[in-house]
């Protein structure tokens, strides 16, 4: 007999320690793609003891990162907590925002402080997981880490501990969090470990007949039966902090300080708090950018980061006396696209350039001006002060503009911001634009683009963003607290990840939450 069982009922005992590992740009395929040259105490590992979920879809559009970790977060859609880029218009002053502020530029008197100042985090409309908890006990406790500043803060929200990696490769963080860092992360900052793990120069971990990938470009490998590198470039031209961002050190360098991070929560026992460390790992996905998922570059580093991740695995569960007392979950906050080796019209879709032409034709159809504010992963937006200005309608405006977009190339889909708001679309791409639609934050004519075709962009290869199951399937695992290891290929969504969480640790759910709980069916 099936009986339905939720995923919170298979726990033995309440978890202490939830540890959330968010890999940019990981797809599900990959874990397939890439397990013969895995070890047994990484990816595997979590694989094998844990609950794993084949069937894992981002259901909005665009996936960009920044609105997969708003959803992992939040546990609820861009429709809701607002973020699909990392910047939008602001509708009362035309204004483009960052959703977490920019550092001050004047850094004199700062460059010698602990945490930095002009972040915000005030922008932000759901509440995170991370926040709940807090909000839940004053004995609780939360740590998120992650390479750039947008990544922790989306992940973190208002509220918490929350660190990054600055341009002098010091861990730091924003005044709108703390005004001084721990004695633990300074400590870790005078030792300057990170420029220990910080090389020039790329080699590989295996000889080039070991990969499945072909292509190169940076990395250096040996050749089979030959004590040579074979390579296209030998050196990074880019400092040491840059090459903590694209290569697989950088993965290194933030694992290393998540053990101090855990070092710094225990013991657990020593009050009934809970404690959450979340782990934003940005190289994966800078890396998938910069040379394609398809490359030697890709696979080396997944194959590095499986092996810091055993390492971090084994230093974890030592820490604990029992198994239970920690869950370890693994996701992603989305995939990337095929990699585009070139800037033809079939590959690229010219951004700039569509705003000129979207311009233009407003200007031919109702008279000379900027109609156009920008566009932004996906979103078209118009200036409302102009169209009311020249007293038409904003409605038949962006239906008529939505008519003329589809006329550019690489354009399937512009639906109007308009019937986002009056229509209910239940399949297809446009369903997931819906899903992602946030009336605060997103433009007047939303795209969609073929596949396989990205942003005009000459320094990646590869980008997200699109409706294409390349950037919607994602891994997801929960492993540990008792629950036994099972894999599901049940359809679930990586907006159920924070209310199941929610639950296991037994605090309420973050506040604008709506998506179930995951469920499983187990043979009894």
């Amino acid at each position: 007999m099936l009986v339905a069982l939720c995923v919170v009922a298979t726990a033995t005992a309440q978890p202490r320690l939830v540890v959330n590992i968010v890999v940019g740009g990981l797809r599900q395929s990959d874990l397939i793609r890439y397990e013969e040259n895995f070890g047994k105490e990484g990816f595997a590992r979590l694989r094998s003891e844990g609950l794993e979920f084949t069937e894992c879809y981002a259901d909005y559009a665009p996936t960009s990162s920044e609105a997969g970790l708003a959803t992992i977060a939040t546990g609820t859609l861009p429709a809701t907590h607002g973020i699909f880029s990392p910047i939008y218009y602001d509708r009362t002053t035309n204004n483009e925002v960052s959703w977490c502020g920019k550092p001050n530029s004047s850094q004199g008197k700062s460059l010698n402080k602990d945490v930095e100042e002009g972040y915000s985090a005030q922008t932000f409309m759901a509440q995170t997981l991370s926040e709940a908890v807090l909000a839940a006990s004053s004995s609780n406790r939360v740590i998120t880490v992650a390479h750039n500043p947008l990544s922790a803060m989306i992940l973190a929200g208002g509220s918490g501990e929350c660190y990054w990696l600055n341009n002098r490769g010091k861990w730091t963080s924003a005044e709108c969090y703390m005004k001084a860092l721990p004695s633990w992360v300074r400590a870790c900052n005078s030792e300057d470990i990170n420029r220990v793990f910080a090389t020039d120069t790329w080699y590989g971990r295996y000889t080039r007949n070991r990969y499945i990938n072909k292509t190169t470009k940076d990395i250096l490998v040996y050749e089979q039966g030959s004590a040579t590198h074979s390579s296209s470039r030998r050196k990074s031209s880019e400092s040491w902090v840059g090459g903590l961002r694209t290569m697989p050190s950088g993965n290194i360098a933030i694992m290393e300080f998540a053990k101090r991070a855990v070092s710094s929560m225990l013991p657990l026992h020593t009050d009934n708090g809970c404690k959450i460390l979340n782990i934003c790992l940005d190289v994966p996905r800078n890396v998938a950018e910069r040379y394609g998922a398809d490359s030697i570059e890709y696979e080396d580093m997944l194959y590095s980061l499986d092996a810091t991740l055993a390492e971090f695995l084994i230093f974890l569960y030592a820490q604990v006396t029992s198994r239970n007392d920690v869950v370890v979950t693994l996701t992603s906050d989305g995939g990337v696209s095929p990699t585009q080796s070139d800037n033809s019209d079939t590959s690229r879709f010219n951004t700039r350039q569509f705003e000129v032409i979207m311009n233009a034709f407003l200007s031919a159809r109702y008279g000379q001006d900027s109609w156009v504010l920008g566009y932004k992963n996906g979103s078209l937006y118009l200036d409302h002060n102009v169209v009311y200005n020249h007293k038409k309608n904003l409605k038949e405006v962006q239906e008529e503009l939505a008519a003329f977009a589809l006329q550019y190339r690489g354009v399937v889909a512009a639906v109007t911001a308009t019937a986002m708001r009056s229509s209910q679309f239940s399949r297809g791409g446009v369903s997931l634009l819906q899903n992602g639609y946030n009336p605060r934050t997103s433009g007047d004519v939303l795209i969609l683009l073929e596949p396989n075709r990205i942003e005009q962009d000459s320094k990646r290869v590869a980008m997200a963003g699109s409706v294409y199951n390349y950037d919607r399937h994602l891994p997801l695992i929960i492993s540990g607290a008792g629950i036994a290891p099972q894999r599901v290929s049940k359809l679930v969504t990586n907006d159920q990840l924070a209310p199941t969480l929610a639950a296991l640790i037994g605090v309420e759910r973050p506040q604008c939450s709506d998506a179930k709980v995951i469920e499983i069916n187990t043979n009894k």
